[in-house]
């Protein structure tokens, strides 16, 4: 239900910013800069290319949206250029990771304790995260951390639904892998 309503939103925003309304775009922009950039980050590994990869996909977006057919796949169109500068900045370059910025959200009834291992968590399944290929990277990024359907991770990235299905498949076997070989070494230790 909420996809509903957040495509008619976005509809309506496409068509506002057709019309030339520039609130209308800044709306859109508050709208989507988190989870492009949290998307772009998660790809590239860096703050600054993170948010150089969203900036540039933003400009691209606001100079091309008469370009988009279909209103209700703003949120997949978004993604897919976003996801085209975010590969444009990795074969460019290889960025330093850093995941010791990451920010986790906390509540506020846990411990401190039970803040400081949700954190040691999330930074190791990150860290995991980081260490696959690229284009296992991404779809896994796209899927669990963006929550987008096959269907659209596969108009993202260009692949067959089944195509994306495989390659998530072999990143979350790799990852629990990996996983499951760090706490066999920690336990030996």
């Amino acid at each position: 239900m909420k996809s509903i309503v957040q495509s008619l939103a976005d509809t309506e925003l496409v068509e506002r910013i057709r019309v030339d309304e520039t609130r209308a775009f800044a709306q859109l922009y508050h709208r989507y800069k988190h989870r492009v950039y949290a998307y772009c980050y998660r790809l590239l590994r860096h703050p600054q290319n993170a948010e150089d990869a969203m900036q540039e996909a933003f400009l691209k977006i606001h100079r091309s949206l008469h370009q988009l057919e279909n209103p209700a796949s703003l949120q997949t169109w978004i993604f897919s250029i976003a996801r085209n500068e975010a590969f444009t900045i990795l074969r460019r370059v290889r960025p330093v990771e850093d995941l010791a910025k990451a920010e986790n959200e906390v509540w506020d009834e846990e411990s401190p304790l039970d803040r400081m291992v949700e954190r040691e968590r999330a930074a190791v399944v990150q860290h995991c995260v980081s260490l696959l290929r690229p284009a296992y990277r991404e779809v896994l990024i796209l899927r669990e951390y963006e929550h987008l359907s096959y269907s659209e991770i596969a108009r993202i990235t260009g692949a067959t639904e089944s195509a994306v299905k495989s390659v998530l498949f072999k990143a979350r076997n790799a990852i629990a892998k990996k996983l499951k070989l760090m706490m066999n070494e920690r336990d030996e230790q």
